[in-house]
């Protein structure tokens, strides 16, 4: 799960946006009526397994009535639980009743997909992350986790399944090189600022 702590890290190399195939997928969510859906593109030159699988889940339904069950302020939005779909979660609430709602994933993890070293990070860092599990490929042009980005959460190096956030505001900086970024938002940005915990995903549409 992403962290709120930050370091600061060295100055990225610049690596353009994947020129390949990007799909796009739209959120749909329960404020839409209001506010509209987000609409991502995805990213599959940057992490072809991350997306294959997101696309997979999203085309199957797996998302289809799961909340945000994690919103920080500033922060981030996160989603993709499948335990959440039960889970009496209020929206606008704080809490979730179930407290296994945060761990759910759909019955398999993979691994990451990043090259830090194309985001910046230098090989003092790039060590220490691997001396924690942090595997990487360096051959990936990898994007950072900046504003809008569309990225994996985990509970450690390699442990990626159906969960993702999206940032609200600030590059996260101190994410690079621990979260798989596979995707970012294009239109939608003011409703991803308007979600609130508990906020129902109706469905996730992949053109």
């Amino acid at each position: 799960m992403p962290s709120s702590s930050e370091t600061t890290p060295a100055a990225p190399v610049p690596v353009a946006s994947p020129a390949t195939s990007t799909p796009v997928a739209a959120i749909h969510t329960t404020i839409e009526t209001k506010s509209g859906s987000i609409e991502l593109e995805l990213y599959p030159a940057a992490a072809p397994k991350t997306v294959d699988n997101f696309i997979k889940l999203a085309k199957s339904g797996f998302y289809n009535g799961t909340k945000f069950h994690r919103v920080v302020p500033k922060f981030v939005i996160q989603g993709g639980d499948p335990l959440s779909k039960t889970d009496p979660l209020r929206q606008g609430s704080s809490e979730a009743s179930d407290p296994r709602v945060g761990s759910g994933g759909p019955g398999y993890t993979f691994p990451d997909e990043i090259n830090p070293r194309s985001l910046g990070l230098g090989e003092e860092a790039i060590q220490a992350l691997e001396a924690q599990g942090y595997q990487y490929d360096f051959g990936l042009s990898s994007l950072p986790v900046d504003v809008g980005a569309l990225a994996m959460a985990n509970s450690g190096p390699n442990t990626n399944g159906s969960q993702f956030f999206i940032v609200t505001e600030s590059s996260q900086t101190h994410l690079n090189g621990k979260h798989t970024v596979f995707g970012k938002v294009i239109k939608g940005m003011d409703v991803v600022r308007k979600i609130k915990q508990g906020d129902v995903i109706q469905a996730i549409a992949v053109q």
